[in-house]
């Protein structure tokens, strides 16, 4: 049987190739419709203007002619075989300005060649190949995030070695995805009515009784357990000391606005204290 076979499309290399394929299959199909209307102008070109030189056994009609381009195209043989055997002129008055020039066709023959049997297949392959590259480095970005950041806590790596117990331990102890993961399996499946009540809050927001979308907020996100305040005081020791001053300002900008009313009046400057 070919179902087994199919295993085969779930290999990483082989998910790699299909991602590939399925993400950019889009632009690849816009691609080739661009390339089948050009090349159905043209066939129209070839008609009106080399008529002669096509082969009558290919070339009778608008479609054989316009299906007997695509076919032997895509095989890579160009147009030789839609096209009778050329005759090369022996001087080049013939080559170029006698009836059925040569010039015109070699022209023809080639500009075709080089538009559909190189640049159209190399842009469905550099289309291909950029997805590869935009797949490997969403892949690196996502394992330097892994690397970098705690996946609970979202806390970095240096924050948590400085003032933690360590990136590696606490992703591996305090905050282990799998933890999280086991603790939602026996939420889900242990009956309600046995819950504790910070199981059954768990349970009310990722499994909403109204249907309602689940909620993650009850994770620990920028915040641990383990994590030294230290950071925490002298954030607000800096908020303290900024809001100290803001007030001295706001009261210099009130004691500079009182002396130019009183200028203003002509009472004279008041005796101006500091403020304490």
């Amino acid at each position: 049987t070919v179902g087994p076979l199919f295993d085969m499309c779930f290999w990483a290399g082989s998910k790699t190739v299909i991602d590939a394929v399925r993400f950019n299959a889009g632009k690849m199909i816009q691609t080739f419709l661009l390339g089948l209307l050009v090349m159905y102008v043209w066939s129209i070109m070839g008609i009106w203007w080399l008529s002669d030189f096509h082969s009558e056994d290919n070339c009778n009609n608008m479609l054989q002619c316009f299906f007997s381009y695509f076919y032997f195209a895509m095989r890579g043989e160009g147009l030789a075989d839609v096209m009778q055997d050329p005759i090369f002129a022996q001087n080049i008055i013939d080559f170029t300005v006698a009836e059925g020039t040569m010039l015109l066709r070699t022209i023809w023959d080639m500009t075709f060649q080089f538009l559909f049997l190189y640049v159209l297949i190399a842009i469905i392959t550099g289309i291909v190949i950029d997805a590869f590259g935009g797949l490997r480095d969403k892949k690196d970005e996502a394992e330097e995030n892994i690397k970098a950041r705690c996946f609970v806590c979202n806390l970095d790596r240096f924050r948590l070695d400085q003032n933690g117990i360590g990136f590696d331990r606490h992703v591996h102890i305090e905050h282990n995805p799998r933890y999280y993961f086991f603790f939602l399996l026996h939420v889900k499946q242990r009956p309600r009515a046995k819950l504790t009540g910070q199981e059954a809050y768990v349970l009310s927001k990722v499994w909403p009784a109204d249907g309602s979308g689940s909620s993650y907020a009850w994770f620990p996100r920028m915040q641990t357990h383990t994590m030294d305040d230290t950071e925490e005081a002298e954030d607000n020791v800096v908020e303290r000391r900024v809001e100290a001053l803001e007030h001295r300002v706001a009261h210099g900008f009130a004691r500079l606005e009182e002396l130019l009313l009183t200028q203003t009046q002509g009472g004279g400057f008041p005796s101006y204290k500091p403020a304490e």
